[in-house]
Parts: C-alpha cells; structure tokens; sequence
C-alpha cells in the first residue's frame, strides 16, 4: 500500500501529520499532487478553537480542513477528457465534487450542491483524488507553488461579483488581509471609481495600492468612521465588503457607512454570534449579502477570471503570498499564520 503525509487537527492549535493511505485513481476521477496549499482565516479559526457549533468544528479533524489546492495532475482514469498527466491546475473543490445537475448546481452554486460526492481525504496533504470538472489550467506566468492562492482570490472575486457593480462606485473594504485585498482589486477590475481600503497592519497597508485602493486608512484610528466618510462624501459609500470578522466591530461599521439603497457584502467570519443594528438597515433599505465561496455566474467562473487577472497582472494575487514552508512544517506555520504583527499576509505550504 503506497502512503502519503497528511494532516490531522487533532484539537485546539495542535495539527500534526500522519501516514495514511495514498488516493487510487477510479474511471472517472484524476489523482492531483499537490505542489501548494493555502492556510485560510477559516482554517486558523477552526486551529484556535473558535466556539462555533459546527460540523466543521469537530475534533480530531482528518485532513486538517485544508481546501486551497494546486499542483500537478499525476493519474487520470480512462474515461477522463479534460486533463491530462502533467497538466499544473487549481482545484475549485466545491465544483469538482458536485453532482452537476442538482438546483444548486444549476445556478452555479456549486459549494450548496445538494448531493455532494466525497471521492475520500482532501486536506493538507500530498495528493488529493477529484473530478475532472474543476480542475482550472495555469497560465504559463503563474507559478504552481503559489497558486493556491486563487481559491481566496475567488471567494472575494465572487462576493463583489454578486454585487453588480455597473462602474464607476464608491467602495469601501474594510479589512485589507487576503480577502480585502482581492476584493480591493476585484472592485477596481470591475469598473468602481474609488476604492477605500482600511487596513491594520504596515505590510498589509503597503501591498493596498498594488491591489486597486485609492486611499487606505489605518482601522486602528479612533475616527475612522469619519475618515471614510470624508472620502465618500455625506451619502456613504455604494458598496461596503467586510472581510474581517473575528471579534470586530465591523458588520455595524459596514451598515453606518453605507449609502442607502446599496449593498454590504460580508466575507468575514465571526467566532460568536454579533449583534446586527436592524434598524440602521432598515432604515437605509440596507442590503446584506453573505458571500461564503464560487461559482459560476454571467457563464464565466470565478477561477477563471481569477486566473486571467492574475495573469495580465491586473490582480497580482501571487504578491499576496509573503511566507512558503514544506508540509512538514506545518505547525509552525499554523502559529507563523495566526501571528500578523510578522508581517504575514499569506501562508502557503509546498508538501
């Protein structure tokens, strides 16, 4: 029996790795190696112990939660098509395990399918068995050791996708980690006018401007409700993205700097229920819209158009990554990760 190294979160910032099984290939599926793994926000909350009553949440966790993938697809079985051995891809894991035909799916909703298919452990891990749907090709400028960082790129391509940007907007992101920052970029892509960013820390803070923000403002200011406000002029901005969660303040923030009429977008990940000021919304007409991953909309997907922004440079994703460590390592990225006064952005992992 061939093995492979992969991770198991064994309980609150204790994840280790451990021989298990190699995936073997089936008719219909590709075996992917995998040459980059991403550590989310989701993974560092599930890591810390957040106290969310969730399936996700249980312990021990196979596979650690692991879900940004890239690497090289090393086996495919006869009745694959679509992807050959060699081919360097990234793996939209909601859409290569979907069934395809339910009303989810349908609508491009791949992550809300209805009738998923587990072809068995993904995770942190060397190699991962998957459908051929899914599976994105690189640009040839995009390196594979750094490519899982299109599955971030694309939960905030898809949130401000969804809100319907006609061009020339003012858009507020509050937060400027790596979903700020894409949404940042996605909205200046887009066509928005002006970009206001607010970020917390100094390397986050110097990446904004290469990611579309035509001002950044420091979160830590005591005024800085008003500072935003003086950028957007007295009715508020016509887009707010919150992208950090946590224990923040900032889904009240994204309803008082909103123009009325218009759209929150929220990415962030609370680790309690947060109170909401339903009157503040109302009040506004105030839409909310929970954005938690991609798919397919307007019949482009959102990898896609992550890869081609990439690619023309439009959206330089890659910079986002400021730290790479083997898989063996991987506890001390878990804490390099969770620490953003290092400097630290993102945290890729090369098995």
């Amino acid at each position: 029996m061939a093995t492979m190294r992969s991770a198991v979160l064994v309980g609150p910032r204790d994840i280790r790795l451990e021989d298990v099984e190699r995936p073997v290939v089936d008719d219909d599926t590709v075996v992917v190696k995998l040459e980059s793994l991403g550590i989310c926000g989701s993974n560092l909350h599930w890591w810390a112990g957040a106290p969310v009553e969730q399936g996700l949440m249980r312990f021990p966790l196979p596979g650690g939660g692991g879900h940004e993938y890239a690497g090289v697809v090393d086996e495919v079985g006869r009745d694959v098509t679509r992807v050959k051995p060699g081919d360097r891809v990234v793996i939209d894991f909601f859409e290569s395990t979907s069934c395809g035909d339910c009303t989810q799916c349908a609508a491009g909703l791949f992550g809300q399918c209805e009738r998923r298919r587990f072809l068995g452990l993904g995770g942190f891990t060397e190699y991962i068995k998957t459908c051929e749907k899914g599976l994105y090709p690189l640009p040839d400028n995009v390196e594979t050791r750094l490519a899982a960082v299109v599955e971030p790129m694309a939960c905030a391509v898809s949130g401000v996708r969804r809100a319907s940007l006609r061009g020339g907007e003012t858009v507020i992101v509050l937060g400027a980690g790596v979903l700020g920052l894409c949404a940042s970029g996605a909205a200046r892509a887009l066509g928005a006018g002006k970009v206001i960013i607010s970020a917390k820390y100094d390397a986050q803070a110097a990446l904004a401007k290469r990611f579309g923000a035509d001002v950044v403002v420091r979160s830590g200011e005591p005024d800085l409700i008003e500072r935003m406000k003086a950028e957007t002029g007295p009715h508020g901005a016509d887009l707010v993205v919150e992208t950090v969660g946590g224990h923040a303040p900032t889904l009240s923030q994204a309803i008082e700097i909103l123009r009325p009429g218009c759209t929150a977008v929220v990415l962030g990940l609370w680790d309690e229920p947060v109170p909401v000021d339903s009157w503040g919304a109302v009040l506004k007409d105030a839409r909310l819209l929970f954005s938690l991953t991609y798919g397919l909309m307007d019949k482009r997907h959102d990898f896609e158009l992550c890869l081609d922004w990439m690619a023309s440079g439009q959206v330089p994703a890659e910079e986002l990554v400021t730290h790479v460590r083997p898989l063996a390592e991987i506890a001390e990225a878990f804490e390099l990760a969770a620490d953003k006064s290092r400097g630290v952005i993102k945290v890729i992992l090369n098995p």
